[in-house]
C-alpha cells in the first residue's frame, strides 16, 4: 500500500531525517506561505525555491521517482483550481474561439500558470515534510507547537481508519479473486458499487470495535506518543539556513515587484 510505503520512506536515516520535527513542520509550513504570497511575475522567481526543494530532497536520499508520481497524483486538483482563470480573467485577449464571448486573456493564463506552479511546489514541500518524517512525530510536533488537541486526534484517526479501510479492499480482492476461480469477470457497475458500500460498512465496523477497545484500555481524547525530541545544533543550523533564505528571497521578491 501506498501508505505504508510513505512511513517506511519516512524512516530513513539520512540527517533531513533525523531533523527535529518541530523544526521542520513550522519550516515547510513557513516555505509555502513564501511561495504562496509571492507575485506571479517574472517567473524565474520560482527557480529559487524549486532549488532548494530539490536540494532538500536529495540531501533527503528519497526515491526521487516515487516522490514525483505522488506530487502528480494531487496536481490535477490544483489544475482544477486555474482550468478557469484563462477565460474570465483579464483585458487583454490572446485568442478568441468560434464561440462568442469565449476568449483567452493573456493576465488569465499569467495567473493560471502561477497557481499550478505554486501548486507544485507546495506539493513537494510537503512531500518533503511527510516523505521525511514519521507520521506519529508529526502529531507529537503539532502537539507540542500548541495545535489543538481535537485537531491532533482526527488527524491520528484519519491515518489509522485509511488503513483499516485498505486492509479491509484487501481482503475483499482476495475473496472475490478466490470466488472467480482464476477467471476474469466483468463486474457491472451495480456490482461494484454495492462492494464499495460493504467496504465502508465493513471499514466502520471495524473502527467501531478499534475504539471501543482503546476506551477500554483508558483513551480519554489525548494522543500520547513516546518519542522524545531534543533540539540539536544541525536543527538550528537548518533552521538558521531557512530564515536567511526566506528573508532574502522575500526582500528580492519585493524589489522585483517594485520594478
Amino acid at each position: 500500500m501506498h501508505h505504508r510505503r510513505v512511513e517506511q520512506i519516512a524512516l530513513g536515516r539520512s540527517w533531513i531525517h533525523r531533523l527535529d520535527p518541530r523544526i521542520k513542520l513550522p519550516a515547510a509550513l513557513l516555505l509555502v506561505a513564501t511561495i504562496a504570497t509571492r507575485p506571479q511575475e517574472p517567473w524565474f522567481h520560482f527557480v529559487a525555491p524549486l532549488t532548494l526543494i530539490l536540494l532538500g530532497l536529495l540531501l533527503a536520499k528519497l526515491p526521487l521517482g516515487f516522490v514525483f508520481s505522488r506530487t502528480l497524483m494531487v496536481l490535477p486538483f490544483v489544475a482544477m483550481v486555474a482550468l478557469f482563470l484563462p477565460f474570465s480573467q483579464g483585458e487583454e485577449v490572446v485568442h478568441c474561439f468560434d464561440s462568442p464571448g469565449i476568449c483567452i486573456y493573456r493576465e488569465g493564463l499569467g495567473a493560471a500558470l502561477a497557481i499550478l506552479l505554486k501548486g507544485i511546489l507546495a506539493i513537494m514541500t510537503v512531500a518533503w515534510l511527510v516523505f521525511t518524517t514519521p507520521f506519529n512525530h508529526l502529531l507529537q510536533a503539532m502537539r507540542a507547537l500548541k495545535v489543538p488537541q481535537v485537531v491532533v486526534a482526527v488527524l491520528a484517526f484519519l491515518f489509522r481508519y485509511l488503513d483499516i479501510m485498505a486492509d479491509e479492499s484487501m481482503r475483499m480482492r482476495r475473496a472475490r479473486l478466490a470466488r472467480s476461480a482464476g477467471r476474469r469477470v466483468r463486474w457491472p457497475a451495480r456490482s461494484t458499487g454495492g462492494m464499495v458500500g460493504r467496504l465502508f460498512l465493513r471499514a466502520l465496523d471495524r473502527a467501531e470495535r478499534v475504539y471501543r477497545a482503546m476506551l477500554a484500555r483508558g483513551f480519554d481524547g489525548e494522543i500520547r506518543l513516546f518519542a522524545k525530541f531534543v533540539l540539536k545544533k544541525s536543527d538550528l543550523g537548518f533552521a538558521s539556513v531557512l530564515l536567511v533564505f526566506v528573508c532574502i528571497y522575500g526582500s528580492f521578491t519585493h524589489a522585483g515587484r517594485g520594478i
